[in-house]
């Protein structure tokens, strides 16, 4: 046998190991997450906690790791595993976006300011990161900024009534009365559940209060 021939056997023997590994840990994770959920905590601990004792920093590991920390609440550890997911698999707009979230929990707007403008780099289709980096340029006071991806984040999905009512209350703040009864009233009619917040607001900016 040649050794061209051995080195793709290798080659697929790696890859299908590394395939069927993945499948597993995503298989354990879902075990874990449905626990979770159904209030099951110590089967669920069982599963995270086989994933948490694996010491390989492949990309899905990394992920899931991740992701168990997060649902336990564990910001920080969270944080560091996505990052090193991140350096595994850098051209993934979701894992920034995970991250990005992350530093959101732990109030660092500016790191999740960069997290979601890399994932929308890389999907620009990414509609939760535009509203994500919208709500901390608001929480920043850069509202400028705030309102173009709010207005991005209702492009890609016009039903989006929280959209329309946070940038509403950007502009009432900035004292465009007319532009925010406009969001604050296609709200409404996206969803009905407003009209008791925002018709006594809409009443006020319309009478110049």
């Amino acid at each position: 046998m040649s050794i061209n021939k051995v080195l793709i056997g290798l080659v697929i023997i790696l890859s299908t190991t590394s395939f069927a590994r993945s499948q597993a840990i995503q298989e354990i994770f879902e075990k874990g997450k449905k626990a979770f959920y159904s209030d099951n905590f110590d089967e669920a601990n069982k599963n995270f906690s086989l994933i948490l004792s694996m010491e390989s920093d492949d990309y899905e590991t990394a992920l899931y790791k991740g992701m168990v920390y997060e649902i336990n609440f564990d910001n920080d550890k969270a944080a560091l595993e996505f990052t090193t997911a991140i350096s595994k698999k850098p051209k993934l707009s979701d894992t920034y976006f995970r991250r990005g979230k992350i530093y959101d929990k732990l109030q660092k707007y500016a790191e999740a300011i960069q997290d979601y403008t890399k994932a929308i780099k890389l999907n620009k289709s990414n509609q939760e990161a535009y509203f994500n980096r919208a709500s901390d340029y608001a929480d920043l006071k850069q509202y400028d900024e705030a309102i173009k991806d709010y207005t991005k984040a209702i492009h890609l999905d016009q039903n989006d009534d929280i959209s329309y009512y946070n940038r509403g209350l950007l502009y009432k703040d900035m004292k465009k009365n007319e532009k925010a009864t406009a969001d604050f009233e296609e709200a409404i009619k996206i969803d009905k559940a407003w009209e008791k917040e925002l018709r006594p607001v809409i009443q006020q900016l319309q009478s110049g209060q």
